[in-house]
């Protein structure tokens, strides 16, 4: 008899696989709108916590901690800036961003809640909520997007240190970055269900 332990991708492959991805989108709405005045950040804020409600309501409802993330860190950062005036911070949105990221997505690898897991769950059978193997998957999964967050925080610290041409090279490599986060997101899980599939001889014993 086969043990199918990375079935809990087969029964919903067909599914839309963008599911997580929903949750950056804001950060990428934030990176293309902002600039370095206060209104274009302020416009920028405002877009991301508009994309996060729209894109990612059903999410807060469930709890989801991509998405409440990006609400409590877009919402409290227009606050301070956009009302408070605290715009001495708009050299550091980079850095703000990309830390409390990584916190959070380390964070919650260690609270043993995986942010990705959130949404895979939702993706599978109930009974194989708490495979070993799935939760494996789910934990590399959320420590890649760690070390995307964490490449992209030491990044955005050489583009507020370093002007010029570095700089701006800087900047642009953390889109490249989260590009390759993404891709990784949407091909891995399929590469592990093919991997493991069984051969129509282990399913027929």
């Amino acid at each position: 008899m086969c043990l199918r332990v990375p079935d809990f991708y087969e029964e919903r492959r067909k599914m839309k696989k963008i599911g997580v991805l929903l949750g950056f989108i804001p950060l990428i709405v934030y990176g293309v709108l902002a600039g370095n005045s206060v209104a274009s950040v302020t416009i920028a804020l405002a877009a991301a916590i508009v994309i996060t409600l729209l894109l990612g309501w059903t999410d807060l409802r469930k709890g989801m901690i991509l998405s409440w993330t990006n609400l409590l860190l877009f919402g409290c950062t227009l606050i301070a800036i956009g009302i408070l005036d605290i715009d001495w911070i708009i050299p550091y949105m980079g850095i703000l961003i990309y830390a409390t990221l990584a916190a959070v997505t380390f964070g919650s690898i260690f609270a043993r809640m995986p942010f990705t897991l959130q949404y895979a769950r939702g993706m599978v059978d109930k009974a194989l909520w708490d495979n070993p193997y799935f939760v494996h998957v789910n934990v590399l999964m959320t420590a890649v997007w760690g070390g995307v967050f964490s490449i992209n925080l030491g990044l955005s610290a050489i583009t507020l240190t370093t002007s010029g041409l570095i700089g701006r090279i800087a900047q642009m490599i953390t889109y490249i970055v989260l590009a390759i986060g993404i891709i990784f997101t949407l091909t891995y899980p399929e590469h592990v269900r093919k991997k493991h599939a069984p051969t129509p001889v282990q399913d027929a014993m």
